[in-house]
């Protein structure tokens, strides 16, 4: 009988622990310069900002861990009280996490190594050409979507040394981070040959987050949005919203 009652409590103790998990959050960044960075423990960037400014006005509690983009998704999708950011939301993204956003709006261009190259009508001039992304990139997806010739690599700063070497023809990326990762790799690939696309990029959090929790992000979100806060943020990083 003792056992039996033992058993019992052990299995609803790990039943609460499923249906009551804690509220401490793992937040997935990537390295995105000037948006997010790391160097040894020193994380910074708009996205380090933003979050320490959003969870100031909550209760919760939370970690910042840099990983690969295309990973941090898709801990998101499976652990729950897991977020990453900032990516892009889009149809067949949406139905797969909860969502916190807008944190950021991003312009995407194409950037040539060849400056002298006349700029671009429309965006189907580039059909044919192969053009650098990183893998889980929104821009990247939509361009393969569409049927352009998308080669991906692990982390936007390689897609500079991609393009320099001839192996890219273009590459698509968002317009500040572009400048950014240039000036960090000493190289000048001038204006884009076309703007093309603009997104919403928001956090995705794993699906079953708890209500409470949502909600307490969302008030928080929508406080940094009436204050200022937000426009002062994006105005430091050369954003627009």
């Amino acid at each position: 009988m003792f056992g039996t009652k033992l058993l019992l409590i052990t299995l609803l103790s790990m039943y609460s622990l499923r249906v009551f998990p804690a509220d401490k959050l793992t937040l997935i960044t990537y390295s995105e310069v000037p948006f997010a960075t790391q160097e040894g423990n020193n994380k910074k960037g708009l996205v380090i900002e933003f979050i320490n400014a959003l969870f100031k006005q909550t209760d919760l509690e939370y970690d910042i861990v840099f990983l690969p983009l295309k990973r941090g998704m898709s801990m998101a999708e499976s652990d729950l009280n897991t977020c990453v950011l900032p990516i892009e939301r889009n149809q067949h993204r949406e139905v797969h996490y909860t969502w916190i956003g807008p944190v950021m709006i991003s312009r995407y261009g194409l950037f040539s190594v060849d400056q002298s190259q006349p700029q671009l009508a429309s965006l189907s001039d580039a059909k044919l050409a192969s053009i650098g992304s990183f893998l889980g990139s929104g821009i990247g997806e939509y361009l393969t979507h569409f049927g352009y010739q998308v080669d991906l690599t692990n982390n936007d700063n390689l897609n500079v040394k991609k393009l320099q070497r001839g192996r890219i023809d273009f590459w698509a990326a968002d317009l500040v981070s572009a400048k950014a990762i240039m000036a960090d790799n000493d190289a000048d690939f001038g204006e884009p040959k076309i703007i093309f696309f603009t997104s919403i990029r928001a956090m995705a959090c794993h699906i079953d987050l708890q209500v409470e929790t949502q909600n307490k992000l969302n008030h928080a979100l929508l406080h940094l949005y009436k204050s200022g806060y937000m426009a002062e943020l994006h105005q430091k990083y050369g954003l627009a919203l």
